[in-house]
């Protein structure tokens, strides 16, 4: 009998097998081969037909060296690629789509990162904008940022338009609403790629979403809120949310879903807005506890994570309340390691704005990008700095 063929667990062992079996392939499976190795980040964002259709083959080659590599076919192949894919593995192996002296994708890349949401998220962004500058000169990011409770989306649909007719690309990260759906469509039917970060905008014929699966996130809070408190007891859970984002939908429809089924003694009694501004929830905070009493927990699904801590130092409530988030940033990171806040989950900033750059390139280039979802980190004080 023959052994079975060991599956590869990680990308690099997964372009190194590619490396040494291409003399035993045909001639479409070595141009398989030296297309997924030149070519991780591609590979993780083109679909069976699209890879078929660079390499001049048929879709079922594309499944058949898949599993000659011992997997299941080509989406266990992009998984594994997609899970280990990092800066260093792209540095390693450069996608030929942007060493190609003839390719049109060669072309250094304008584009720009608008984003509206709170002030440490809008930092945040920018450092990943800048990070990505650092290590590649293949696109050039200029970042707007507004905070949200500070501007009216009639005006920022206006700057989307504004900065489109600027750019190769647009990077966004937006509300839902008619104004802004209405012109990343616009944006987009002049052949103008925009890719939605963090937060999506299925609605709006925006190119693809790259971000965490937000439902799932949103799902794992609740499921370690339930683990955190003691199990049978009726408690409440104050739910915190801001301006209409399709993300925090998302997270409080994952929250609410495992509270209902894993553990029902928990219900959310009341739900306020941070309006994305430490300073309104702080005070919203402090008049919930004034009327209902201290909760079991509090779970944040926006932005101003630092006015619940506040709020939860001035009411003598940390380390009483269970406290839980999103985004890992300079404000949250402290309240971890101070003990306020019990567990942020984040996301890989960095990875996720180079994805959103290959789309765009993919996009200018005539292929159709697919929707990335990264993995979700969750942190907590004994590892909010190893990022």
């Amino acid at each position: 009998m023959n052994k079975p063929i060991s599956k590869p667990q990680t990308a690099e062992a997964l372009l190194a097998r590619l490396e040494v079996m291409q003399d035993d392939l045909g001639k479409g499976g070595r141009k398989l081969a030296r297309f997924f190795i030149e070519n991780p980040r591609s590979t993780a964002l083109l679909s069976t037909a699209e890879v078929a259709g660079h390499c001049g083959v048929h879709a079922s080659s594309v499944v058949r060296l898949a599993q000659a590599l011992g997997l299941s076919g080509y989406k266990e192949f992009q998984a594994i690629l997609q899970q280990g894919l990092s800066h260093s593995l792209v540095r390693q192996y450069r996608p030929a789509l942007e060493s190609g002296d003839d390719a049109p994708s060669n072309k250094r890349l304008n584009l720009t990162l608008l984003a509206e949401s709170g002030h440490s998220f809008n930092k945040a962004a920018h450092a990943a904008a800048e990070q990505y500058q650092d290590e590649t000169l293949s696109a050039r990011i200029s970042t707007e940022s507004v905070v949200s409770h500070m501007v009216d989306p009639s005006s920022f649909a206006k700057r989307i338009h504004t900065l489109a007719e600027k750019s190769d690309g647009l990077i966004l990260v937006a509300r839902e609403h008619p104004a802004i759906n209405n012109a990343v469509r616009d944006v987009t039917r002049k052949g103008i790629p925009v890719i939605c970060l963090t937060s999506d905008l299925p609605s709006s014929g925006r190119t693809v979403y790259v971000g965490s699966d937000q439902f799932a996130s949103g799902a794992t809070a609740g499921w370690l809120c339930g683990r955190f408190l003691p199990k049978n007891i009726d408690q409440k859970v104050l739910l915190v949310s801001s301006v209409p984002f399709r993300c925090q939908l998302d997270r409080e429809q994952g929250f609410r879903q495992i509270l209902r089924s894993e553990f029902p003694s928990l219900t959310i009694e009341e739900k306020v807005s941070s309006d994305e501004s430490p300073e309104i929830i702080y005070e919203a905070v402090r008049r919930y506890v004034s009327k209902s009493g201290p909760p079991a927990a509090i779970y944040n699904v926006s932005g101003a994570n630092l006015g619940i801590g506040r709020a939860l130092e001035a009411e003598n409530l940390v380390g009483q309340t269970v406290f839980m988030g999103h985004e890992l940033n300079t404000n949250s990171r402290k309240l971890l390691e101070d003990g306020i806040m019990d567990f942020a989950i984040g996301h890989d900033f960095d990875r996720e704005v180079a994805i959103a750059v290959d789309s765009i390139r993919l996009a200018l280039n005539g292929s159709t990008p697919n929707n990335y979802l990264t993995q979700s980190q969750i942190f907590t004080r004994h590892n909010c700095t190893a990022t």
